[in-house]
């Protein structure tokens, strides 16, 4: 396992099905409430490893629809366990789901009372509810800044200068990086940190389906913020359930599909070191979900754009850039005349911007 790089989480679910004929149910809007929060998991060699997760919590009254730990040992001993909320389908009209989300991913660094809040949502896949594809319910955050990046070897493809064929060696202002749009943060309903929003899915369709936060999905779903929810009429006593219900077509009717047995599984990766490392970043004082990272560099070389005049000796060079560090270098003047060049002996390091170099 390749463990020094983020990975996306390979997920599936299955629903063992004995096949058995019959079936009959109906009930209509189901509510359920779920929150979501950070945990932890003992792998197999007992190492601890952090995650965040789902936790049902009080039953609804006068809904049907059950929300369990798909491992029952896990939520026993009080650590992770995805989740699966099983909601009857309607005998008629449409299947309505409302999760009532309560968002407690919320961190505290050492050495401070101020807590770190990470924002939240759902989204069922296959699924459309709880905000995913209504415009105004995503957010996003701005994209990093890309106007000092390579010129030529990054953004070739922009370049006028440099036609197919033609190799491309150094940077030319007439390679413009594309315009950037928006990052989503959240594809659906957001809720934010240490508060709670009621999330509605009106029109369910029979079947298994994966649950998982819409928010930075490449972090919060390795991190365990993931589930099933299995819209089905599950049996009863003697009565088959039905995973789908029959239907008539113009090429004549399908029977439903029963059964009178079922499993849940989902399959999932945790790499403890990603896990490790966003637990550390969210405890860290400062810390804010919408930080953007900019890889900064050495100083490659220094030059002058004017070499002012009357300098009787070599100038003193004074280096200044946001976040650069350990950047040296000496000035040469000729005696009462123009700087004639200034040599770096040290590039130093961190440097994300244009630096600015005064004498």
């Amino acid at each position: 396992m390749q463990t020094k790089s983020f990975k996306a989480i390979l997920k599936s679910t299955a629903l063992a099905l004995a096949i058995l004929p019959f079936a009959a149910a109906a009930f209509g809007q189901q509510t359920v409430n779920l929150t979501a929060g950070p945990t932890t998991t003992t792998m197999p060699d007992g190492t601890t490893v952090p995650m965040w997760g789902y936790s049902c919590g009080t039953a609804v009254t006068g809904s049907t629809a059950t929300c369990a730990a798909l491992n029952p040992a896990a939520a026993t001993a009080g650590t992770w366990s995805p989740v699966v909320i099983t909601v009857p389908a309607a005998s008629a009209g449409a299947t309505a789901l409302t999760i009532n989300l309560t968002n407690n991913l919320l961190f505290t660094p050492a050495g401070t009372a101020t807590q770190n809040g990470v924002p939240t949502s759902i989204v069922i896949l296959g699924q459309v509810g709880g905000g995913l594809g209504q415009l105004s319910q995503r957010t996003s955050t701005t994209p990093p800044d890309h106007s000092l990046a390579q010129g030529c070897p990054t953004w070739f493809i922009a370049d006028p200068n440099t036609p197919p064929g033609v190799p491309c060696t150094a940077n030319d202002s007439g390679a413009i990086p594309p315009t950037q749009g928006p990052r989503v943060q959240s594809f659906s309903t957001e809720v934010a940190a240490g508060s709670a929003a009621s999330l509605a899915w009106p029109a369910l369709v029979p079947g298994t389906y994966l649950l998982e936060s819409g928010t930075h999905p490449s972090i919060q779903v390795p991190m365990g913020l993931i589930g099933m929810l299995v819209v089905t009429t599950v049996p009863a006593g003697t009565t088959a359930g039905t995973a789908y219900p029959g239907a008539t077509t113009a090429a004549g009717a399908v029977p439903a599909v029963t059964y009178n047995a079922e499993l849940p599984l989902e399959f999932s990766e945790i790499d403890p070191v990603q896990n490790k490392a966003v637990d550390a970043a969210v405890r860290t004082p400062g810390f804010t979900e919408a930080n953007t990272r900019t890889m900064g560099g050495a100083i490659g070389s220094i030059a002058v754009t004017s070499g002012g005049s009357g300098y009787t000796s070599n100038p003193t060079v004074t280096i200044s850039a946001p976040g650069g560090t350990g950047t040296t270098a000496t000035a040469t003047a000729d005696v009462g005349a123009v700087i004639t060049g200034v040599t770096l002996t040290s590039g130093g390091s961190g440097y994300a911007t244009t630096t600015t170099v005064t004498l």
